[in-house]
Formats: structure tokens, sequence, C-alpha cells
């Protein structure tokens, strides 16, 4: 990677401090961006809602969940603006199979669709094409300590994205010339929508998401460049190699055409101090138990005719000559009531009814009254559809928490040794009987560093196989020093942690330790850590 080129100014910040950088890296390359998103978006954007019109309830499904692949158009072209690449139109739709195809499509449009971390992990798979369990690796690494805030991205971000879509359909309400009532905002919150009305709903939706989605990936990519720069120290690197740069000339006299070109590349770089960097982020709702309403219309003044004949064929003597008549006309009147389809119709009605005054009108208060009840149903069918769901979360929780933080019983076997922090070789059998004695040799002729090594990774193997400390391959000093806090008594801890500084000062530093130093450290290894030290 060509840090020197990078178009931010590469230091130490905080996670916040990193998203904030990323609102600056939108601001500032937000035509590329906007550029390749409308090209790509809303172009297959409003294929989509051409090819579902006559399903037009799933068109704004299928747009949400096809984001992550137009996510991938953003990063690249973040990507290319952080080294000052402008990319024109056609190279972007020359890339387009390649991102198409890159490694975590499948998944991040499956398994890890709905990941809080998608905008933080998603360089992985692009930039860094990393796939399998290298790729969950890298993941691992990359959320320890940083997960969190790409989690509250997301969730800022999805909120922000609901309130502009409500926000802009109640504009879109308040601006309609007249009486609209296929845009007045209570029509929004019911179950037979038409197709337009569908249509301005997904298009609103699609507005929105132009406006969250860019700055959403800008954020989540600079919150991985600044823990990449963390992990990687690359603002050193960059100091270092500024450093190198400018003590290169004195150490050879160059021809006359080297010091001309050495003076202006000097001018370049102070021309490119001044100058202003671009990229510096600024300080139908359903009832609760199914019940099937059998309605039956009241019947109207001809069917009560009918049963006044009914009753009067009944009277009639069967002796009398005109019963066979006024039964056969009574006969047909039942049927053809009977034949009527609204005559004995049963129908299943999931809609709320008053049980108190069945005759009163259903069409009482005012619209806004009626908006509101509407949205608190629709509230009140969202919550019971979401509750299996969190209680598969809250259990899903539970077991992780019993079991992450389950009591550990003492280990058994440890053949294996421990891990080894820092790329250390913590195998028992390399390291020498007696480590102190080794140490002090080695102090003896004349090699401080070799006996602080032996020290420190003598220090890990006692720490792992008599008091139980687990390490990681990944642990740092900090967390090796985290491990083992009240784990040992006050001078163990005391003295494991000069042991930690002082190699530090040696490993980074290169600032060697004095004699009598390393001497008194040998000696209080030789209490806490020797063979007959006592282990808790």
């Amino acid at each position: 990677m060509r840090l020197e080129q990078i178009a931010l100014h590469l230091r130490r910040r905080t996670p916040w401090e990193a998203l904030d950088l990323g609102h600056a890296m939108f601001r500032t390359w937000s035509w590329p961006a906007y550029r390749a998103w409308l090209l790509t978006y809303w172009l297959a954007g409003l294929c989509i809602l051409a090819l579902l019109w006559p399903w037009p309830q799933y068109a704004g499904l299928v747009l949400w969940w096809l984001k992550p692949l137009f996510d991938r158009v953003l990063l690249h072209v973040f990507s290319r603006s952080l080294f000052a690449a402008d990319d024109h139109l056609r190279d972007l739709l020359g890339e387009l199979p390649r991102l198409l195809r890159g490694p975590g499509v499948l998944s991040g449009l499956s398994l890890r669709r709905l990941s809080l971390a998608r905008s933080f992990l998603l360089p992985v798979w692009q930039l860094e094409e990393q796939q399998g369990s290298a790729a969950r690796t890298r993941f691992r690494l990359l959320s320890r300590h940083y997960r969190g805030y790409a989690a509250w991205l997301t969730f800022f971000c999805a909120n922000m994205s609901s309130l502009l879509t409500f926000s802009l359909l109640i504009v879109l309400a308040a601006l309609a010339p007249g009486d609209s009532s296929a845009v007045a905002i209570e029509q929004w919150f019911g179950n037979d929508l038409s197709r337009s009305q569908y249509l301005i709903g997904n298009l609103v939706y699609m507005l929105a998401e132009s406006i969250v989605e860019p700055l959403y990936v800008a954020s989540g990519f600079s919150l991985y460049l600044n823990r990449r720069s963390e992990l990687e120290a690359w603002d050193i690197e960059l100091g270092l190699r500024r450093l190198a740069e400018r003590t290169a000339p004195s150490k050879a006299e160059k021809p006359l055409s080297g010091q001309v070109g050495a003076l202006l590349a000097l001018l370049v770089l102070c021309s490119a101090a001044v100058w202003p960097t671009p990229g510096l982020a600024a300080e139908d709702a359903r009832p609760t138990a199914g019940e099937t309403v059998v309605q039956c219309p009241a019947p109207d003044d001809d069917s009560a005719a009918d049963d006044d004949t009914d009753a009067a064929v009944d009277r009639v003597p069967a002796s009398g000559h005109a019963a066979p008549e006024k039964q056969t006309a009574a006969r047909q009147s039942i049927d053809a009531v009977l034949a009527d389809p609204v005559f004995g119709q049963v129908r299943e009605d999931w809609r709320w009814r008053w049980r108190a005054d069945p005759a009163a009108p259903s069409d009482t208060g005012s619209p806004g009254l009626r908006a509101l009840v509407t949205v608190l149903e629709q509230i009140a069918q969202l919550v019971r559809s979401l509750l299996p769901f969190a209680a598969g979360v809250a259990l899903a929780v539970l077991i992780y928490v019993l079991v992450r933080y389950r009591p550990q019983r003492p280990s058994t076997a440890r053949a294996a040794g421990p891990a080894a922090p820092l790329g250390f070789e913590l195998d028992p059998a390399t390291l020498p009987a007696d480590p102190a004695a080794a140490a002090r040799s080695a102090l003896a002729a004349g090699k401080p560093s070799l006996a602080l090594s032996l020290l420190y990774r003598g220090a890990i193997v006692a720490l792992s196989q008599r008091h139980g400390v687990s390490f990681l391959a990944a642990d740092t000093e900090d967390d090796c020093l985290r491990r083992i806090a009240g784990r040992l008594d006050g001078n163990g801890e005391h003295f494991f942690g000069e042991i930690v500084e002082a190699w530090q000062r040696i490993a980074y530093a290169q600032q060697l330790p004095s004699a009598d130093q390393v001497e008194r450290l040998i000696g209080g290894w030789q209490a806490s850590f020797g063979r007959h030290s006592g282990s808790p």
C-alpha cells in the first residue's frame, strides 16, 4: 500500500473521531459517490420496480435486500478517491463484474445480511479479498474493541433512513394539491394500497437511502482505516519514510541532475504539506385470538314479507283447496331467499369490531384520530410479530452468557504449552532449565535483550503452567498485563510489569536497560516465577 499517496492525515484517532472522518470523506468525495450511486442503484431500482409491477409490495423488500451489492460500488469509489484516483464512468462499468463476483457476495446477501458491522467489515472482502477462515480470523481481529462502534453506526443510519422516509411522505402529503386522498398520511398504514401508492412509497424509500447509504459506507470505511492504522502503525511508518527521505541525500554526493531532481521533490513535498489535504476530519391488524366472526345481514322488508307468507302457509289447514298453491308460492319465495348469495354467508373477518354497540356507525371521529388508531394498531401488530424473534434473541443471548461466563475448571493436561503472544516461541522445551541463570549469563556476555527475552518468555510459561493464566496468540504486552491482574501477589505482578516495560523499551525504542536494572529484574523473577516460588 502506498501510504505516502493517501489523501488523509494519518494520526491516532478515537473510534468516534474515525466516524466523523467518514462524514468528512463523504462531503469531500460526494460527487463521484453520487455519480456511481445514481448510475447503479437508481438504474437497477427502476428496473426492479418495472419487473415487479404486478407485485409492487415486494419491490421495496428486494431493494432493501440488495443494498450490500451497491455498497460495494460506493466502497470502490471511496477507496479509489483515497489515493486521488478519479475513475470515469467507463472505468466504473468495467469494474462492476469484478465487484459483483468478488469474495463475500453470497455471504453478504445471506448469512451476514443482518450483520450490524456490515460496512465496517466489507473492506475485508472487497479490498483485502479474504475468504473462508482467513476472512473470519480477520473479522475477529478488526472487530476487537471496534464492533460496538460499527453497530451504533448501523443503528443510527437505519433509524435515519426510516425517519427520512416518513418525513418525505409527510411533506408529500402536505404539498399535494387539493384534497388528494391518495397521498394522505393515513392511507400509508392500510392494507389496500394501490400500485401507484406502492410506487410512490418505493421511490421515497430509494430517495431516503440515497441520502443515508453513502454516509454509512464512508463512515464504516473510515472506521476500518482507523483500525488498520492502529494495528499496523501507519502513521509511524509514514513518519519514518519521510525521515528517511530527508536524510538520504546526505549520505553520498550526487550528480547535478540528481540534485536538481531532489530539489524539485523537496519543493513538491513542501507544497503538499502546506496545501490543505482533502480528507481531514473536522474535529390489516390481526386479533390475538383467532375467532371466526359470522355476519348475517338483517332481513329486509321482502324477506320479512316472505316470513309472514311462510307463517300463513303453516296456519292453512291441510284440507283446504288453496293450500297446495300457497305452499308452492311460499316454497318458491323461500328458495329465492336461500339462493341469494348474501343469505347465510360465512366469512372470516380479522378486523376489530365493537361488541357493545354493533349498530353504531364505523366512521366516527376525526380523520386524525382514525389515523392515530390505525398507526397504533399497526404498531401493536408489529410488536406481536416481533415477539417470537425477540424471544429467540433473548434465548440466544442467555445461552451465550451462560457459556461465555461459565466457571472454568482447571485444566489437567497442558502438554501443548501456552499460546505465543507477539510471535514468541514459548515451548518449554526451547527454554533453558533455569531461565534466571541463563539470563544472568547473557547479561554477563553483554546481551541484555536476550536476557530480558528469557525472563519474559520464562514468566509467560510459568504463569501459564503454574498459575493457570491463559494467553492468546494475538495478545499484546498490555493484554498480558490485564490477564494476570489479580492472579498474583503484589510483588509478582509488579516485577512482571517491570519486565514487560523493559522489554517494550528494547523492542520498540531500542533503549537498553542498565546492568543493575537487569540484575534486579533477574532477582525479582527468581522470587516470583522461579522453581521454588509459591503458586496460588
